[in-house]
């Protein structure tokens, strides 16, 4: 018997069988392995996620501090003292890190408000606290 189909339909049929086939890893089941195996740094899945690693808060007494007010998406104010000389990414990590760990999946932005305005911030910038004028600050996590 001779089969009456184009070869279009043949090639297509046989990418839809191959794209079947494939083995799809689940969605943050990298992140989720690295975090279980080492539970002991709370900071750990801050690098899976391409946040930077968080340092040590600086003492009070430090000269070069930068104080900054961050308000979360439930409404918690937490402060943290940053050097004015680290980079304003580390501001991420502290973010991601105080976020309850059932909503560390969604994506957040940073928002910095003054009277009149507001400014977006930026995850790419490689800029310092001292650079960037976030220095004693309220940012705002929404989000995105």
């Amino acid at each position: 018997m001779e089969k009456n189909s184009s070869p279009i339909i043949d090639i297509a049929s046989l990418e839809i069988d191959s794209l079947r086939r494939i083995k799809r890893p689940k969605r943050f089941s990298d992140a989720t392995a690295a975090a279980a195996s080492n539970e002991t740094n709370p900071f750990f899945t801050n690098a899976v996620f391409g946040f930077p690693q968080l340092p040590e808060e600086p003492p009070n007494r430090d000269w070069d501090l930068c104080r900054l007010c961050v308000r979360l998406p439930d409404g918690r104010r937490i402060q943290r003292n940053f050097r004015k000389s680290e980079s304003v990414q580390l501001l991420w990590s502290f973010c991601y890190s105080q976020i309850d760990e059932s909503e560390r999946r969604k994506p957040f932005k940073l928002i910095q408000a003054f009277p009149g305005a507001y400014k977006t911030l930026h995850y790419g910038s490689n800029t310092t606290f001292d650079q960037s004028g976030l220095a004693n600050s309220l940012v705002s996590v929404t989000w995105a």
